[in-house]
Parts: structure tokens; C-alpha cells; sequence
């Protein structure tokens, strides 16, 4: 058959689409009765290309005499292909593994996990699944709509807090109570060993200093977490909480946990004198406490990140008189067993526990 008038043989590209106009050539040789060698002579691709292009566009007509045939439209053939343009990308990974999906979405809904984190606890577990993703993914399938959580049921509801690199620091006003961290040993800071801890106060409001509250220790290695509940924020209430942890442990046990204990200057830890001195061994010391600078939280920083998981479960004007020892002993759990990156993904319990079994 010849070629229409007018047309001229162009090989296209390796991977190039079929354009409209190529479309219109297509229906109208075909109308013509040529074949799809002759067609793929014509618009300079592969007879192969053509009859999958034929296929993509087939439907029935109908004559006036009622019978029918089957015919070519470049509508319906380039509808098809716009759709499938738009669809165009990888298969979702996750694919029919809803176990999988059902996990992801406890993990992040009801336990209040990071995405990164509800991998890292799945990967720990016992489970197996078929699948698995990595972060971004599972980001992007959250920003997606895949999975049945959105993002304002993330912690940082999807979005990271910019630093202000203008801000100054304060200038400290009165001189700490006891040692200054700067005379805090070396090995301390490098999180070398395991029982040097960071406390502090989690609290309703500011205002509200004799109203129950939360003592909070974590570990600088492991960052194991402790809460205690005091009935005030006062200093006599650190040192009685503190008494308490002593006696359950043994004073020779704490003082091996409890090596050094890094505060703020809050009023609450004024008593320096009353935290390091043993509650079983008169005259004797059981751990050293040191302060902090004045408006710098950052040399807290674990203890810091560990309040805001607290805040997940107590958000800032929480009533603590109002929250139960149950309730308060299942988010240090909950703390304890929460995969963390710069643990390698592991658990503070899994670290922490061998240690203190051993002390």
C-alpha cells in the first residue's frame, strides 16, 4: 500500500510516544484497510508498537445496516494514554501486605511512634512480614493518604522546628548552688560510661509550684528514663524522691548507678547539700551533683528530648494530681522500650538493663 500523500517516513526515538497527529494517521490508514507493518512504515516505529496502539484505542462500531466491526479511535486511544501517564511510577511497595500496614499504623496511631521509630520497634519485634520499607517511604505514603494516618497524628505533625541562630544567650545572674558543670569529669561528657544522669521537673505551669509534679531522670548513655511523681516542686520533695530511689536500691546500688546527676538552677534543686548526701549512710556522699549554666538547656539535652515524649502522653497543663501511678509507670515503659537512632535503633532497656543487673 503507499504511503498517504503528503507523509513522510520518520524513525522516531527508542522510547518516544506516539504524538496526536500520529494518532490521526493511524485511524486513517487503518480505515483504508492497511496493515500494521505498513502503518509502522509510515509513522517509523515497530509493527508491534502499532498493534499495541491498536489495541489501546480498539472499540465496536456499529453500521447503519446493524452489524458491527471493530475500529481504531485516537480518542479513546490517547484518553488511555494520558491515563496511564498520570498513574506512570513504581507500584506501591507495600503492595497487599495489610498485616504490614495494620502495624505501621498501631505503632504510629495508638503508640504514639515516629514513623522512623515504628520500623525500628517492628524490625525488633518477633513479627515477620513480607515487606519492608524504609522512612522516606513510609513518609510518603503518610503524605499520600496510603496508610489510614495523617500528618498531624505524627509527633512533630510533619513539620521540624527552625533553629534561631540570632538568639543570645542570657547572661547568668547568681552563681549556681553547688559544683559548676564545668567541673564535671571529662568522660561525662563523651557518654563513655553508663550512670551519669541529667534530672529535671516536668510541671502544670510555672505558677503552680505546689501542685504535684514530675521528677524525671534519664540516663546520658543509654537514656534510660526514670519518673518519679513528688506532691510539690519544691527541694524537699527532690531530696525526699530521691531517698526513695536510694532505699529501693541499696545504697551501695545507687551509688554505682548514680555516679553524677546533672541539674538546672531551678529552685527546686537548691538543696545540693540534701541530693548528694546518703539517706542510709550518715556522713556520707551518694552521688555528685552538678549545675548547668544559666539558660543553657542544651547541656541537658537528653533529659530535654526526654520531656517532650513525656509531653506526647502529658501535654503542658496536664494535672498531675489527676494522673495515676499506672498511668505514669506506663509512659517510662513506654520511654524505655522506644527505639531511638542514636541508639542504633535500639532500646534504652535493651542497653541500661544488663548493665544494672550487673551493679
Amino acid at each position: 500500500m503507499r504511503k498517504p500523500k503528503g507523509e513522510t517516513i520518520r524513525r522516531r526515538h527508542k522510547g518516544q510516544h506516539l504524538q496526536w497527529s500520529q494518532r490521526l494517521i493511524i485511524e486513517r490508514m487503518r480505515l483504508q484497510g492497511a496493515t500494521t507493518r505498513q502503518i509502522a512504515d509510515v509513522i517509523g516505529c515497530s509493527h508491534v508498537c502499532i498493534a499495541r496502539e491498536l489495541k489501546r484505542g480498539r472499540y465496536i462500531h456499529t453500521n447503519s445496516d446493524l452489524t458491527t466491526e471493530e475500529r481504531y479511535s485516537p480518542e479513546k486511544a490517547e484518553r488511555r494514554y494520558r491515563a496511564n501517564l498520570a498513574a506512570k511510577g513504581p507500584q506501591i511497595k507495600i503492595g497487599n501486605d495489610h498485616e504490614y500496614a495494620k502495624e505501621l499504623e498501631k505503632f504510629i496511631l495508638k503508640k504514639k511512634f515516629s514513623p522512623s521509630a515504628a520500623l525500628a520497634a517492628i524490625r525488633n519485634g518477633k513479627k515477620v512480614f513480607q515487606t519492608s520499607i524504609c522512612p522516606r517511604t513510609l513518609y510518603n505514603y503518610i503524605s499520600n493518604g496510603v496508610l489510614a494516618c495523617e500528618k498531624k497524628d505524627l509527633p512533630l505533625k510533619g513539620k521540624q522546628k527552625r533553629r534561631n541562630r540570632s538568639k543570645k544567650h542570657e547572661i547568668q545572674k547568681r552563681v549556681s548552688c553547688g559544683t559548676s558543670i564545668e567541673h564535671r569529669p571529662i568522660e561525662v561528657d563523651y557518654r563513655v560510661t553508663v550512670g551519669h544522669w541529667e534530672m529535671d521537673t516536668v510541671y502544670t505551669s510555672r505558677k503552680d509550684r505546689l501542685k504535684p509534679t514530675l521528677l524525671v531522670l534519664t540516663e546520658r548513655r543509654t537514656r534510660e528514663e526514670i519518673i518519679v511523681r513528688m506532691r510539690d516542686r519544691t527541694s524537699g520533695s527532690v531530696v525526699r524522691a530521691l531517698n526513695a530511689l536510694e532505699r529501693s536500691m541499696g545504697a551501695e546500688k545507687f551509688t554505682k548507678v548514680f555516679q553524677t546527676i546533672t541539674v538546672d538552677n531551678g529552685s527546686e534543686f537548691a538543696d545540693f547539700e540534701g541530693m548528694e548526701k546518703s539517706a542510709l549512710r550518715k556522713r556520707k556522699a551518694r552521688t555528685h551533683v552538678y549545675y548547668c549554666h544559666a539558660h543553657r538547656s542544651y547541656e541537658r539535652g537528653s533529659n530535654e528530648n526526654a520531656n517532650k515524649l513525656i509531653r506526647r502522653h502529658f501535654p503542658n497543663g496536664t494535672n498531675f494530681s489527676q494522673v495515676s501511678a499506672k498511668q505514669i509507670a506506663e509512659v517510662e515503659a513506654w520511654i524505655n522500650d522506644y527505639p531511638r537512632k542514636i541508639l542504633g535503633w535500639k532500646t534504652s532497656n535493651m542497653l541500661f538493663r544488663p548493665w544494672f543487673d550487673k551493679q
